[in-house]
């Protein structure tokens, strides 16, 4: 394999003074724009050093960071097999898997704290002004579940993991935003439970319950409240903290409270949408075999999702 001679390809295509492709294309094919990409570079090389490029015994120089980090991208932007890559990129399959999981332990570790978090005062008062915009004061986003098919499921874990879709998946409960940024994700509740089980072991339901969840002061039909509220469908609880359609609709008001509330709910629905179409590998059923590494690639996939949001 020649990974110097790629290496050097790699850069005339879309790094150099005159590239091949223009940056729309680079957005297209690695889903981040060259200045998030240069930062994600960095990052990844400072987080860990088996993405240097280093010299083997003979002084010969191994493959380099540009190459490693374009191959774990391809990966999860296109859901590639690692052999695939191969012809392309010049790494071997077992490189490839690896610069893969290295990759998302070294943006979990570097970028976890920074994009898997909850609103700061200034972010929220943001999103507070824009959902009272649209008509949902008080409220600070929408929650859904979405499932991921897992293909290697053992047959011991099989039978917990099946519900409606009649093969093993994991779930992911989110709350989104307007701008389909991620504030909370509970990966890793096994498919068979619905969304009010994934409620019950979710770290949300503990905010709420131990009066951890912000505290937003507000007045509707003349009433002050404290709590903020989530929108979501009719299956969640009847509490407070949650927004949910009326199931018969009567009268014009209550018919126009019902289409309002579907629309702006969408947003999360939305985010799920944007977010397996940018990141195929959480669209289609997943080739691993342990729990823990598929929580490490979607915790990876969104903190990605909120950095493109964010650079954007």
């Amino acid at each position: 394999r020649r990974a110097a001679d790629r290496h050097l390809r790699l850069l005339q295509q879309y790094f150099g003074p005159k590239p091949v492709y223009d940056s729309s294309a680079f957005r297209k094919r690695f889903r981040i724009t060259q200045r998030l990409f240069t930062k994600m570079l960095i990052a990844v090389v400072e987080t860990d050093d088996y993405f240097v490029q280093k010299a083997d015994a003979t002084g010969k120089l191994g493959i380099s960071s540009l190459l490693k980090i374009t191959a774990a991208l391809r990966q999860l932007a296109y859901a590639s097999a690692a052999d695939a890559l191969d012809e392309n990129l010049e790494i071997a399959e077992t490189t490839t898997l690896k610069c893969l999981k290295r990759f998302y332990r070294a943006i979990i570790a570097r970028f976890g704290s920074a994009y898997l978090r909850s609103p700061t005062p200034s972010e929220l008062q943001e999103i507070l002004q824009e959902n009272a915009r649209r008509g949902f004061v008080g409220m600070i986003g929408s929650v859904d579940c979405t499932h991921w098919q897992w293909r290697n499921c053992t047959t011991a874990l099989a039978g917990q993991h099946k519900g409606k879709e009649k093969k093993p998946t994991k779930i992911l409960e989110a709350v989104a935003d307007y701008n389909l940024r991620i504030w909370h994700c509970n990966f890793g509740s096994p498919g068979s439970l619905n969304d009010i089980n994934v409620l019950d072991q979710s770290p949300l339901f503990q905010y709420f319950l131990q009066g951890t969840a912000p505290r937003v002061e507000f007045v509707i039909s003349g009433k002050q409240y404290d709590t903020p509220y989530l929108l979501a469908d009719g299956i969640y609880p009847e509490w407070p903290v949650f927004v949910k359609p009326i199931k018969k609709p009567h009268g014009l008001k209550q018919k126009h409270f019902v289409k309002r509330q579907e629309a702006c709910r969408k947003d999360v629905e939305r985010c799920f949408g944007v977010l397996q179409a940018r990141w195929r590998i959480i669209d289609t059923p997943c080739r691993l075999w342990r729990a823990d590494a598929m929580a490490q690639v979607m915790h990876d996939c969104i903190i990605l999702h909120n950095m493109i949001i964010e650079d954007e």
